[in-house]
């Protein structure tokens, strides 16, 4: 009689499986710069503008004001300079920790534990958990009435703004009122200004190694804060949204405060942007090359893949992966080295 392979197996082909959907997650991300550039440059997205018209400025909602930011440069210029600010984000989150690939290879014994010990494929789980979190949000809301709107305007406007957006509100909501107070209560102990700089790229460095901290209690604090603040801006910025938004652009603040104080900013800029540019740049090259309106539910494949994987086949599996470690955390507090709440950062 031949055994069947047991729990542990299971869990560990599952794993593999999953990393798998991963890497589909990461191809569709990478792919997305060289089918951003394209769209842009094409000159068919919009007769408004193009890669050739000027930037003008940039509106940075700071705290309390606004700034302008004057640029001497095209849309398109800006676009390949901003594209490639996310691409080394991206890099430099894939060879942190153990490794993008290494947390792979860690899957097949250590198990879907392994995929958080590496900025990259956390920021990946954290994606999809987002998504479908919101899809799921959002339906709830919509059968109570409450609506969430959306954005319309000129399709080339919109997607430099999804560009854009990213590294300015993740500036204001995660830097600046997360990262601000922790170093302020940093420098307060009288810890070191290296050690404060640190915690402004990433607050969780202010208890590296698992020792004991008075800061943590304050960045997750400012993160629930930044969190309600960031809904309420969608809502009150007048560009669309209905009051459905707050809860929704709320839940992600969550998430993207989590990624920045855990892993740093550049993950937060990671997740900021996969939603909004990789989730709709497929939509707009759609619409250069068939016509398509990018908001139509037509249904063609550029539409309707990346949205399936990553909303269904990437946030089914990062929703049951982040409530098991939740719940491992509850049962048996992990060793500073292990579980969701450990510094794979380094």
């Amino acid at each position: 009689m031949t055994a069947s392979p047991g729990p542990r197996a299971s869990s560990n082909t599952l794993a593999m499986i999953f990393a798998g959907v991963l890497v589909v997650t990461l191809l569709l991300m990478v792919a997305s710069f060289p089918t951003g550039i394209f769209t842009v440059f094409s000159g068919s997205l919009s007769s408004n503008y193009s890669a050739s018209s000027p930037a003008g400025s940039l509106a940075w909602d700071v705290i309390f004001t606004v700034l302008r930011i004057p640029l001497s440069m095209s849309l398109g210029t800006l676009f390949l300079i901003v594209s490639f600010g996310y691409l080394l984000c991206l890099v430099l989150a894939a060879v942190q920790g153990i490794g993008f690939l290494g947390a792979l290879r860690s899957s097949r014994e250590a198990g879907f534990g392994a995929f958080l010990e590496n900025p990259l494929a956390g920021t990946l789980v954290v994606l999809g958990a987002t998504s479908l979190a919101t899809i799921v949000l959002d339906t709830l809301q919509t059968s109570a009435g409450v609506q969430t709107g959306s954005l319309s305007g000129d399709p080339f406007q919109l997607l430099m703004d999804f560009t854009v957006a990213p590294l300015l509100e993740e500036s204001t909501f995660r830097m600046m009122m997360i990262g601000l107070p922790v170093v302020a209560v940093v420098l307060i102990a009288r810890g070191s200004i290296a050690t404060a700089l640190r915690c402004l790229w990433r607050p969780s460095a202010a208890w590296d190694g698992g020792r004991r901290s008075v800061v943590k209690p304050v960045a997750y604090f400012f993160l629930a804060v930044s969190s309600l603040l960031f809904g309420y801006a969608h809502f009150a910025a007048g560009s669309g949204w209905s009051v459905g938004k707050i809860s929704e652009a709320a839940l992600g603040g969550l998430a993207l405060g989590f990624l920045y104080v855990r892993y740093g900013f550049h993950t937060s800029l990671l997740l900021h942007w996969s939603i909004d540019y990789v989730g709709s740049i497929y939509s707009f090259f759609a619409q250069v090359v068939w016509g398509v309106p990018w908001t139509s539910s037509s249904g063609n494949i550029l539409d309707v893949f990346p949205s399936v994987e990553i909303i269904f086949i990437l946030g089914v599996p990062s929703v049951l992966l982040i409530l098991n470690e939740v719940l491992k955390r509850f049962a048996a507090r992990p060793s500073p080295q292990e579980g969701l709440f450990s510094d794979p950062s380094s």
